[in-house]
């Protein structure tokens, strides 16, 4: 239990570390820029218990949403997307879910919920951030297209980053315990 919590403190000061000093300081220029945005901080939220208490659940993402949004100077995007996808995520999980459902101790990894049923999870869980952070800083659907195809972009970037940490962190335990 203590290991867990270690664990996933290490996790989201990981993930903010590499979101507000690597990820965000990546400039594409020219004409794709803005279609290439990562935020792997998300797998700090999709990567929680699967039996966290859901005010908790609400209460971590917000805190890290807000913390990237301090970061960036976006005031509240981040914490009202990461919201939203703490929002549905119970329900999503509940969905893709075995018919006996998950034990609470499986881990929200490739590994631990299989790799086909992870990259659902994870693809729509992305899909569902982006679409809402870039729907708040659009504020509008005038160019919705245009829209559209950067949450496509991002989402798949994204996906991308979130399946090369999955690959890695298995080889990491693999190798440990080899």
């Amino acid at each position: 239990m203590i290991s867990d919590i270690l664990i996933n403190i290490v996790r989201f000061f990981l993930l903010i570390f590499l979101q507000v000093l690597v990820l965000d300081q990546l400039e594409i220029s020219g004409p794709v820029n803005g279609y290439f945005n990562a935020y792997l901080y998300i797998l700090f939220i999709l990567m929680l218990p699967v039996n966290i208490n859901k005010l908790f659940l609400l209460f971590l993402s917000f805190i890290t949403g807000l913390t990237i949004d301090l970061f960036t100077g976006t005031p509240g995007m981040h914490a009202s997307a990461s919201l939203v996808i703490a929002f549905l995520r119970p329900s999503f999980l509940h969905v893709i879910a075995p018919r006996e459902g998950y034990e609470s101790t499986v881990r929200l990894t490739m590994q631990g919920m299989g790799g086909s049923t992870f990259l659902v999870y994870a693809g729509v869980m992305t899909f569902v951030h982006h679409l809402s952070l870039l729907l708040i800083e659009a504020f509008n659907f005038l160019n919705f297209f245009d829209l559209l195809l950067r949450v496509l972009t991002c989402s798949v970037f994204t996906m991308v980053l979130i399946v090369m940490s999955q690959i890695l962190s298995q080889r990491s335990k693999g190798g440990a315990e080899s």
